[in-house]
């Protein structure tokens, strides 16, 4: 059939070739040539994005594997105990006690992986509406509260009475009760700071405590999945490593960003930023 074509068809069909065959055309010389090389491109990038899924969805089963397999185990050897017959039925009530707590540690952790799995597939709507963000920092720290007052610290609230921003008031409070359950967690003595501060474009919340702080090597990696501070002193702290990772997840479908400023044995800043424009690329 091409010994039929002319010079210039056959042209053409070579450089279609040469498309199919993964090369780039460099300026395309026809509609057709350069419609070919954007299907062919979105085909790769839709190959290249369900690749990544896959590994994300298959890191994820192996954390979660990871993550459970310490409780679930505590949980079956406390049951054995609990139906020995030979143990006091003081020790046996112990084990009952212990089968209750690795209970909910694993019911915890679920609910929190199952936040994770939701967010990352976009399969939690977080939308930003006109409201309070004042009220919502103060639910926040009615949550958090009872904890910090366990372990004698003070909570102070430096907020104004009112501030209308664009924010998803459900999930902020959500992101801002994990920051502030991070906070007391790592603070033993002193108290936790919660002010916040408008500027031109974007809104930012403090939180400030006198904790134990980390180091500078560590701000990026505690917003990652699972990751737990290697800061000393921190080794028996209890947590799912989720906390800060699903705060800034929602402050990301926000437009928004968490940062952290921190001293090692002085204590830590976690700013939260909301932007005060309503419209944002991903909104429209």
């Amino acid at each position: 059939m091409r010994d039929r074509l002319n010079k210039k068809e056959k042209n053409i069909l070579d450089r279609l070739d040469n498309i199919l065959a993964g090369q780039n055309p460099g300026t395309p010389s026809s509609f057709l040539e350069e419609k070919l090389w954007q299907a062919l491109k979105k085909f790769e990038y839709n190959d290249e994005k369900r690749a990544k899924e896959q590994e994300s969805i298959h890191k994820l089963m192996s954390d979660i594997s990871h993550q459970i397999r310490t409780p679930l185990s505590a949980l079956l050897l406390h049951l054995e105990l609990a139906t020995d017959d030979s143990l006091s039925s003081d020790e046996q009530s112990a084990a009952i006690r212990e089968c209750k707590e690795q209970a909910d540690k694993i019911s915890f952790l679920s609910e929190a992986i199952f936040k994770v799995a939701k967010l990352e597939n976009g399969l939690i709507s977080v939308k930003r509406i006109d409201s309070d963000i004042v009220g919502t920092i103060k639910e926040a720290v009615a949550t958090i509260r009872p904890a910090a007052e366990l372990k004698r610290l003070v909570i102070n609230e430096n907020l104004p009475e009112y501030l209308l921003i664009p924010h998803d008031p459900l999930w902020t409070k959500e992101a801002l009760i994990n920051i502030l359950d991070n906070a007391v967690k790592y603070t033993n003595t002193g108290g936790i700071t919660v002010s916040i501060e408008q500027g031109a474009i974007y809104t930012q919340i403090k939180i400030t405590d006198t904790g134990i702080g980390i180091s500078s090597e560590e701000y990026t990696k505690i917003f990652t999945r699972f990751y737990r501070s290697r800061t000393s002193g921190t080794e028996k702290i209890e947590g799912t490593g989720l906390g800060l990772f699903i705060a800034r997840e929602i402050m990301r479908q926000q437009d928004g960003n968490i940062t952290i400023n921190s001293v090692i044995g002085k204590g830590s800043i976690f700013s939260v930023f909301l932007q005060n424009c309503k419209v944002s690329v991903s909104e429209m």
